[in-house]
């Protein structure tokens, strides 16, 4: 690592993560707000420069000084590679839902994404908590969210997850859903399963380019639900990530499953895509 002449906070050989959204115009007024992450004025992608400079993938990498987040020595390098997703989940539990300590939460979906979502609800004091997966997920995913923390883990393809939520809330549904598959069937469950006034966040699959999911409006306007969408994360979100992992608060260890050396980083590829006994695979140079 160099720094540049006007680089004030950093020093060469300091271990860092860094924030993901690097382009935005800072005048529209989603940039006024400090939601870069949504600027007004530059489509999603090309906000990004993991898109568009090649990000860790590139031989250099320039980052902008006030994009930069030190790592305290208590986080390791492993740890480090699930910064990101844990800013973003930071982002979709506490800076756009707004959970609280307390409130009862579902979430659809157990990747490595749906694992950290848990872990922040857990940290802020949300629960009880319930995680959803399938039948394939069941030996190594959902065992995983179970021992991290789930109260309880439902196989949607064994388990009815509507009538879960009402025997564990009395008929009433959930203060909060987070779906995090991308996928229809539990887009369509999440406004089943919330309570009436309750909260409903729709993340997965958005940077793939979303779904389309038919949508009845009617269980959301009779039920007062608020429904929301996330991308990415602001400032605060990695400030956040990096205290709560250097806190013990989240334990990002035991979701980096498997380990190459970057000139296997295809089998990485093939293996984080196919297998229902990986979370996040780490490349190592």
């Amino acid at each position: 690592m160099t720094v540049g002449k006007g680089v004030t906070r950093f020093k060469p050989g300091d271990r860092v993560v860094h924030e993901i959204v690097t382009f935005y115009c800072g005048e529209c007024p989603a940039c006024l707000e400090g939601r870069f992450n949504i600027c007004n004025t530059i489509p999603p992608m090309q906000g990004r420069a993991h898109f568009m400079t090649g990000g860790g993938f590139a031989k250099f990498v320039v980052w902008p000084e006030q994009q930069l987040h030190k790592l305290p020595d208590s986080v390791s390098s492993k740890e480090a590679v699930l910064m990101e997703p844990t800013a973003g989940s930071i982002h979709s539990v506490v800076t756009r839902m707004r959970i609280k300590a307390g409130e009862s939460v579902v979430i659809l979906g157990p990747g490595a994404r749906g694992i950290l979502m848990m872990q922040v609800c857990k940290a802020i004091g949300a629960g009880p908590i319930i995680m959803t997966g399938l039948t394939r997920d069941k030996p190594f995913r959902l065992a995983m969210a179970k021992k991290m923390g789930a109260d309880r883990v439902v196989n949607v393809e064994k388990e009815d997850i509507r009538e879960a939520v009402r025997e564990m809330t009395g008929g009433i549904g959930v203060d909060a859903v987070l779906e995090n598959t991308g996928s229809v069937e539990p887009t369509a469950e999440s406004l089943d399963i919330v309570r009436k006034g309750g909260k409903v966040l729709w993340a997965g699959g958005g940077i793939r380019g979303g779904i389309v999911a038919p949508v009845d409006t009617y269980k959301i306007i009779v039920k007062e639900i608020d429904v929301k969408g996330e991308i990415s994360q602001i400032p605060y979100d990695w400030k956040s990530a990096v205290h709560l992992v250097a806190a013990g608060k989240i334990d990002l260890a035991p979701l980096v499953t498997h380990e190459f050396g970057l000139e296997d980083w295809r089998k990485g590829f093939d293996l984080a895509a196919t297998s229902a006994e990986c979370l996040r695979v780490a490349l190592k140079p």
